[in-house]
């Protein structure tokens, strides 16, 4: 398996980051920033709608960091449980009798 590092989980942040710009610029660039709804209503033909594709990026980086941050949790889990384990030489030496007594 392949570790899962916090590089990983930054990428996707700034994979987030990046979708909310690009929503940013297409809304702003859609709506306009004039009178009611400026660049809608100057080229009313050309004009599309820039929601439906917004929504599918959109869903799309949200499962992408979703998976992001799982696999970020479950390494660190996993961390957690490995530095939890003692370690097996300080348990017991195999070379010395566990009846015998302490002298």
């Amino acid at each position: 398996m392949t570790l899962f590092r916090g590089t990983g989980l930054l990428a996707a942040l700034s994979l987030l980051g990046l979708a909310a710009f690009i929503n940013y610029q297409s809304l702003a660039e859609s709506y306009g920033s004039g009178p009611p709804y400026f660049g809608r209503t100057t080229n009313m033909d050309k004009w599309s709608d820039p929601l439906p594709g917004l929504v599918m990026l959109d869903g799309l980086v949200l499962l992408i960091v979703a998976a992001a941050v799982v696999m970020f949790l479950r390494r660190q889990r996993e961390l957690a449980a490995l530095e939890s384990v003692p370690d097996p030489g300080a348990i017991s030496d195999p070379g010395t009798d566990a009846d015998a007594p302490i002298q």
